[in-house]
């Protein structure tokens, strides 16, 4: 049964099959950021993490945009920002790589500027063909944020980072293919389904526990020396063989079935483990 929740009149959250389905809703604004998007997007995030509803998250935006930059409807005082600035470059108040369960981000059109950031948070993105992606600040006086300085050269390597942030020209489609800003580009009208066929094989297949704890792992050890990494994967590794899902798969692959995951990312965490890094 689908769950709904309306987190503000520019966002909402749907809950069905282990999927939470984040949806931008300005599709006569071509889901602009502003104000909604980012009180309700940080809530949603936080919705997700703490639901044993959901496994995996997929964000989408409705119409033929996922985000198309911030809102400029202020012209130029959009960003001739004046006076006190206690504002974070990160602005949600919960970040994609802190959450525990997956991020989808499911491209379907244009994710220019903050839009494009949003979607290099996610863990896996699927992008319209149709679409254009860049970040566009520079040619607009200001700073990119959502940290792309520190993730997009690990992402896409150096030279293409500073091109895109830098240069701040646009890509199509195939162009962001090309340049690794996604592994999957697809037309428009197939890129939520796709995304959504990724996340329903995660549900079924995928330990929810185990899978945030790969996630922790690979988001942190962008930051830590190698040998540091292997003493975490080891305690991380030992702490996942002593519990009932490791079991759990191995019958199932024996019995030739669908695994019955049993673990629950809010009360199996192993936060000592996990977030004492």
């Amino acid at each position: 049964m689908t769950e709904v929740s309306i987190v503000n009149k520019d966002l909402t959250l749907e809950v069905d099959d282990g999927i939470g389905l984040i949806t931008f809703n300005r599709p006569e604004a071509l889901n602009t950021f502003n104000a909604a998007i980012q009180d309700g997007l940080g809530e949603a995030y936080r919705l997700c993490d703490e639901d044993d509803a959901v496994r995996v998250i997929v964000i989408t935006g409705a119409g033929k945009a996922f985000c198309a930059g911030a809102d400029l409807s202020a012209g130029g005082d959009t960003f001739g920002a004046e006076g006190e600035m206690d504002f974070s470059s990160c602005p949600l108040s919960v970040q994609a790589w802190d959450l525990r369960k997956p991020v989808i981000a499911a491209v379907n059109g244009h994710a220019l500027g903050v839009g494009l950031g949003i979607a290099m948070q996610a863990d896996i993105r699927v992008l319209a063909q149709e679409g254009k992606y860049g970040f566009l600040q520079n040619r607009r006086g200001a700073l990119v944020d959502f940290a792309m300085e520190y993730f997009l050269p690990r992402l896409i390597g150096f030279e293409r980072a500073f091109e895109l942030i830098v240069r701040a020209q646009k890509l199509s489609g195939a162009e962001a293919l090309e340049w690794g800003l996604a592994s999957r580009v697809v037309p428009a009208d197939e890129v939520l389904e796709c995304a959504l066929e990724i996340a329903r094989d995660m549900v079924v297949n995928c330990s929810p526990l185990v899978m945030g704890m790969h996630k922790r792992l690979l988001w942190k050890g962008l930051d830590m020396k190698r040998d540091d990494l292997v003493e975490w994967e080891t305690r991380a590794l030992h702490d996942t063989l002593s519990r009932p899902d490791a079991m759990e798969g191995g019958m199932a692959w024996f019995e030739k079935r669908s695994p019955q995951w049993t673990s629950s990312v809010p009360k199996d965490w192993p936060s000592d483990l996990m977030d004492g890094k």
